[in-house]
């Protein structure tokens, strides 16, 4: 049997206090995904059970450059996408994600929120939390729900 679960994923807030409406958020999320320049900024959600956080260029704490896990059936690939040359193209991100196994591709550096359809795999980058290429600092909400995930890019 399966449940629904939620996701909240940000990234590149680069040492901004972390906002009061995405700490709520975070707490009320099965998951939060962290996808890199901030991570010594994460110590208001230290202790939340399903944070995963990877390195972004800008960040210099251990952590890993890449995570894949399992969310209800559904292969998940973290990143922040500077080692795949996001800010060029997406090609090396999709076919990394693809390599894996993954139908849903997280990812930042970009700073720049958008949902990319991509055949089987879905790319998505909830932009900046903190200092958005344009317009208002954004994240992503996931839910996870079967098979099936529905993204929402959400304005701070």
């Amino acid at each position: 049997m399966t449940t629904m679960k939620t996701i909240l994923a940000f990234s590149d807030t680069h040492g901004a206090p972390l906002p009061a409406r995405l700490l709520s958020v975070a707490r009320e999320s099965d998951l939060v995904f962290f996808l890199g320049d901030g991570l010594g900024g994460l110590r208001e959600l230290a202790d939340h059970p399903g944070l995963y956080a990877v390195k972004g260029n800008c960040d210099f704490l251990p952590s890993p450059d890449e995570l894949t896990l399992d969310v209800e059936g559904v292969r998940v690939f973290l990143t922040h996408g500077h080692l795949y040359g996001v800010k060029t193209d997406l090609l090396n991100l999709s076919l990394r994600a693809e390599e894996l196994g993954c139908s849903l591709a997280f990812f930042g550096h970009t700073h720049i929120a958008e949902t990319l359809p991509r055949g089987g795999l879905t790319l998505i980058n909830p932009g900046s939390a903190a200092r958005p290429a344009y317009g208002v600092p954004t994240y992503a909400y996931t839910v996870v729900n079967g098979k099936k995930a529905v993204t929402t890019l959400v304005e701070l």
